[in-house]
């Protein structure tokens, strides 16, 4: 369940980036200093959702685990390992 809550609150951090983007161009028409500085701040903050996403991922992969999501899979986040471990047994 931590993983779900972290990819969660990634997407929503990058959701909220994306309504600053639509802000920034709506302050733009009305004042080009201050919609440019909505939109660099909005860069920085889509910048900021997907490091965290990416962690979330890199922190999955090392607790190691089996994942619903596809979205990883296919960008290569994390892939859960093909290979299952063999246990040695020594005598």
């Amino acid at each position: 369940m931590d993983f779900e809550l972290g990819y969660l609150l990634a997407l929503v951090v990058v959701g909220i980036s994306f309504l600053g983007f639509i802000l920034a161009m709506m302050v733009d028409e009305v004042n080009k200093k201050k919609g440019i500085i909505t939109f660099i701040l909005s860069l920085i903050l889509f910048g900021f959702g997907v490091y965290y996403y990416y962690v979330v991922g890199q922190w999955q992969k090392m607790k190691g685990g089996p994942s619903p999501n596809k979205l990883n899979y296919y960008l290569h986040i994390y892939r859960p390992s093909a290979l299952q471990s063999i246990p040695i047994e020594k005598k």
